[in-house]
């Protein structure tokens, strides 16, 4: 079928006519090959090359490695019933085309996790998603990421189980042993969708019970209904329609439908009413002509209906490839039949195989199949918008950091919601645009107008901004408002830059064909915004709208490096390159380090090569010098439940004081449980879930202060007012550490820890007395629940009246205030910055109370100066003495190093598992399960595997097991790793088996030796003796 841009654009404006669908799966379950299948519909492709050109892999590098990097784009046409015509898609009439025809925005996604980025902005641009699934293999680790990611996107799902023909021919299964195979596969995905269903649904739940009455009664009344229609609504069944059986390799695939159709007439029967019996325990009776129940006592005995009519002539078709049977009998018959239009030259072809796809092409073709699926099961733009506003437009957003609306601004923000939800695509409609991501186009490959002369530079890389439209019409050189994710309509001036459109085009795969205007409800490449959007944004006609939500991805950079010019005089250029690499790719991170480094962040190795590739050879085209990966860390505290059977030593107060002695600071940190730290790091909305799950963090939760670092992390700062039992200036003694100015001052070398105490409280004490008169210690109620108020804890109200205060406090109000904005900036750059290694903190709570000097001659006047001394800054003393604070609070609750852990899923034949298991021993792996996959000889291993010891380990693997075994990772969680980085031998068990200094042979101290490595690459301070035996000669010359 030939199909011109013309034909595209005119179904443009027909928004019941078009599908928005994006290809999801994990990695080699044929996403791409299944969508050439696609795209040979169109022509695009020829017929001999359907299943191999791999036509959006665009890149050298994807069609080497043999997997999707970036998600491509391209505008189809599809006539429903034209692939099954006598004559092919060929077949169609213009009028068909214009009359019948359907616009199919179709978007290719990677399945490798480490480009889980590309998924989201595929997942955010769709209002569809086909979910393909390996019938040998089943549901993997990334078919669960992306079911989630759609989930989350408000995307309507269809499943397609592709690679139907390795049940055949490699696993060798009977078409009933088939039959349940893809059965199971059905119900594990309805099992994870339902799983999706039930966290919302929890989760709503808890938010209704918080409000107790009839209001809220009513409203869980109708979630529950509103959640019972949504869970048959989504579930995966072929008599929906919404389940397509393929093999893309061989070029066929079926619905229920389509054999339903074939076989009514002959069995006397309506097409609808066969289409819901061929699925399920449902059998034929010829004797009665009717279609009965299989009964229980029969299931093992009769056969299904969709095995009789859909498997075994399927599976017969193939028999007759097999060495020895009629090949041209068996598919001359199919074809008679059938009135199918194959040559008899493709019969009698000396390949088999290729006479066997001639035919399943012809009678099945995937094309029909799985478009005909995507057009009746999957929403148009209109449809969409109603269901998926309230994603992109979150509810909670719509109170805009509390500021008051002008009435205009407030007009104009319910216009554009409106339009939104109903898809208007009127010129007098406002223009909303999202765009997922920049992509780099080579300037030769971009279209121009007659006459244009051509770029300058061959090799330069143009940013086109791919994305879609919401609402309105977009037209070339219009006139378009950039609003960042932070812009607030209440203050219109910040956050938000206007400019002009500078070309629209329509993304063809490898190609670009302008356009003048797109309506809403299209997928769509601009022009000439470059310079004002980094990754992603949002764009309106007007400054009344609200950006829309950011996506969301499954993983955070865990893999750093760090690269510099092999010339140095070449910096200039990697600058440049840097800034490209950033604006093209949606998930890298790029960091400029105090000491001058330029770090890159990638989700995995593979990622972190891609990128260095394009920076390489597109972006900065110079040489350069990578280090090796550098992987992130975090820092935390022992938590007594993870450690049952060690001794934790209890955590001791920490006292601080500023430079110039009128304040004094405490603190004491303790662990967070792993849940509550995850949801924190993760996931905000399931932390009241989490905090269930211990009733000892409930108060705690109620009374936090911040969160950090940068007010966003799994780290808390709690309020003084709320920390039950006794106060932290009550302890004394041994259990209290003093820095600062204190620290410093020399005691006897006899002096009991008594009489230390003694002396710091009676020089605290006269310390306090001054020129002018007397003073006095006051303990200053601190911290307000900010926090607490955010996640859902508590209200406003309660805030405001837990931060009421006596008259006496309300006169040290400036003082107290000062004292609170120190405190608070000193939890955010220690949460930062732990003690270890510099690394950010990880599930850390803080208790804080605060002490300072007050003369009473400023208290009996209520007027405290706050005036700058010697020193600098009172807030900035605070600050300073706060974060030592912090950080040496840390250092006394028996410190741990915390690192990433991912979810490691391999999968091998029996004959290589003793290499796996080496492979995975060596590298720190802890195994989960283990299970053999049924009709094969193939294992599939659960493990957690640190990312410090993940580079290498698909090579590994592979080299270990010749080849048998192959793995995949995703990043899962954080862990503590439980051991001392401080542990010092001291019983002689210990010095036998550890050494003296803990480093035995084999029993190396795992967490010192990864802070020791962090430290060194920083630039730290790090504890190593030049010599360690004073009587082993040495040499002149040292390697290190």
């Amino acid at each position: 079928m030939n199909v011109s841009i013309g034909q595209l654009t005119e179904l443009q404006s027909h928004t019941e006519r078009i599908r928005n669908i994006c290809i999801l799966a994990h990695v080699d379950h044929g996403k791409t090959t299944m969508s050439d299948h696609l795209i040979g519909s169109n022509g695009l492709i020829h017929p001999k090359l359907l299943g191999e050109m791999r036509y959006l892999d665009s890149r050298d590098d994807e069609q080497a490695r043999g997997i999707t990097m970036k998600s491509s784009s391209i505008a189809l046409l599809y006539v429903p019933g034209a692939a099954a015509k006598p004559g092919g898609p060929r077949s169609c009439t213009e009028e068909e085309k214009a009359e019948k025809g359907y616009l199919i925005n179709l978007i290719d996604s990677p399945g490798h996790v480490d480009f889980c980025s590309e998924v989201s902005t595929a997942a955010r641009l769709s209002d569809g998603a086909l979910v393909v699934v390996d019938a040998v293999e089943g549901v993997c680790i990334q078919t669960h990421a992306v079911l989630r990611q759609a989930w989350e996107e408000k995307v309507q799902l269809c499943l397609v189980i592709n690679k139907v023909d390795r049940l055949i021919l490699e696993l060798r299964l009977s078409p009933q042993e088939a039959y349940e195979r893809m059965k199971g596969i059905i119900h594990h995905v309805n099992m994870i969708v339902s799983g999706f269903q039930s966290e919302r649904f929890i989760t709503e739940a808890d938010a209704v019970l918080a409000h107790e009455d009839a209001k809220a009664t009513a409203a869980r009344e109708q979630a529950t209904q509103d959640q019972e229609d949504e869970d048959e609504e989504n579930a995966f069944s072929p008599e929906k329609g919404n389940v397509a059986f393929v093999s893309a390799h061989d070029g066929w695939g079926f619905k229920t439908g389509q054999f339903a159709a074939m076989y009514a007439a002959k069995l006397g029967c309506q097409a609808s009413g066969l289409a819901k019996a061929l699925w399920g325990d449902y059998r034929f009776d010829p004797k009665t002509k009717r279609i009965l129940r299989i009964k229980a006592d029969q299931l093992h005995k009769a056969k299904p209906l969709f095995v009789q009519l859909a498997l075994e002539p399927l599976w017969k078709a193939y028999e007759a490839c097999d060495p020895g049977a009629d090949v041209q009998g068996v598919l001359g018959k199919i074809v008679k039949s059938m009135n199918l239009q194959v040559t008899d030259k493709a019969l009698a072809h000396p390949d088999t195989r290729l006479a066997l796809r001639a035919v399943l092409r012809s009678w099945l073709p995937l094309s029909e199949a799985v478009l005909s699926m995507a057009v009746e099961m999957l929403p148009n733009p209109g449809q969409a918008a109603p269901e998926r506003l309230p994603r992109l437009l979150p509810p909670q957003e719509a109170h805009l950091k509390g500021l008051e609306l002008p009435e205009d601004v407030q007009k104009g923000l319910d216009t554009v919601h409106h339009a939104m939800q109903i898809c208007a695509r009127t010129l007098d409609a406002p223009l909303v645009v999202y765009v997922s991501k920049m992509v780099a186009v080579p300037a030769l490959a971009l279209p121009r107008q007659p006459g244009a002369p051509g770029p300058e530079n061959p090799k330069e890389e143009r940013f086109l901004a791919f994305g879609r439209v919401f609402s309105g019409v977009l037209r070339d050189g219009q006139a378009v408002h950039v609003l960042s994710p932070a812009y607030n309509p209440a203050e219109p001036d910040a956050q938000r830059q206007q400019l002009q459109v500078d070309g629209i085009y329509l993304m063809m795969g490898r190609g670009l064909e302008r356009l003048s205007q797109v309506p809403a409800g299209n997928v769509v490449a601009l022009g000439g915004l470059d310079t004002a959007i980094l990754k992603s944004a949002t764009l309106s006609s007007t400054p009344a709208c609200r950006p829309l939500a950011p996506m969301l991805f499954q993983a955070a950079p865990i893999v750093r490096v760090a690269v510099e010019p092999a010339h140095p005089a070449e910096m200039p250029q990697l600058v440049e390159g840097l800034r490209l690499l950033n604006k093209a790719d949606p998930f890298v991170e790029v960091v400029l380090q105090e000491s001058g480094e330029h770090v890159l962040g990638a989700a995995g190795e593979v990622h972190l090569e891609t990128i260095i590739k394009d920076l390489r050879e597109r972006f900065a085209r110079i040489e350069l010098q990578v280090s090796p990966p550098l992987v992130a860390f975090r820092e935390s505290v022992t938590l007594p439940s993870e450690v049952p059977d060690q001794p934790v030593k209890p955590a001791k107060v920490v006292e601080a004081t500023t430079a110039n002695g009128r304040c004094t600071i405490r603190v004491r940190a303790f662990a967070l449980p792993g849940s509550i730290a995850t949801a924190l790091d993760e996931n905000v909305d399931l932390l009241r879930l989490s905090i269930t799950e211990a009733a000892s963090a409930a108060a705690a939760a109620a009374g936090a202060w911040q969160l950090g670092p940068r007010r966003v992390g799994p780290n808390l700062l709690l309020c003084r007012n709320t920390i039950l039992g006794p106060g932290l200036f009550d302890a004394g003694g041994s259990g209290v550490v003093h820095l600062g100015k204190r620290a410093n001052q020399a005691f006897g070398a006899g002096a009991s820890q008594e009489e230390r105490q003694r002396e710091l409280e009676l020089d605290f004490t006269s310390d306090f007395g001054s020129e002018k008169g007397e003073g006095r210690p006051v303990d200053i109620t601190i911290g307000r629940p900010e926090a607490a108020q955010l996640l859902g804890f508590l209200d406003a109200s309660s805030s405001e009246r837990g931060s009421e205060h006596t008259g006496w406090d309300q006169s040290l109000t400036p003082l107290r205030y000062s004292v609170e904005s120190g405190i608070a900036a000193g939890f955010q750059i220690a949460t930062a910055a732990g003690p270890l290694c510099d690394e950010p903190m990880w599930g850390v709570a803080f208790e804080v109370e605060a002490r300072v000097h007050v003369d009473l001659d400023s208290f009996e006047t209520g007027s405290v100066s706050l005036a700058e001394d010697v020193y600098g800054p009172f807030s900035g003393q605070v600050t300073s003495a706060a974060r030592q604070a912090f950080r040496r609070a840390v250092a006394e609750a028996d410190p741990r190093l915390v690192e990433a852990m991912f979810l490691c899923e391999v999968s091998t034949a029996s004959e290589a598992l003793s290499g796996v298991y080496a492979v995975l021993g060596r590298r720190r792996a802890r195994v989960m399960r283990e299970e053999m996959r049924e009709g094969s000889n193939l294992f599939s291993i659960h493990a957690y595997l640190p990312a410090q010891a993940s580079f290498g380990f698909s090579d590994d693997m592979r080299r270990r097991s010749s080849g048998a075994a192959s793995a995949s990772l995703m990043l899962s969680h954080w862990e503590r790793l439980q051991v001392d980085p401080f542990f010092v031998p001291t019983t002689q068990e210990e010095r036998e088996e550890f050494g003296e200094e803990g480093q035995g042979v084999g029993a190396a101290n795992l967490a010192r030796v990864l802070i020791d490595e962090v430290r060194r690459r920083k630039g730290l301070a790090v504890e190593k003796k030049v010599v360690e035996a004073a009587t082993k000669q040495r040499t002149r010359a040292r390697k290190v």
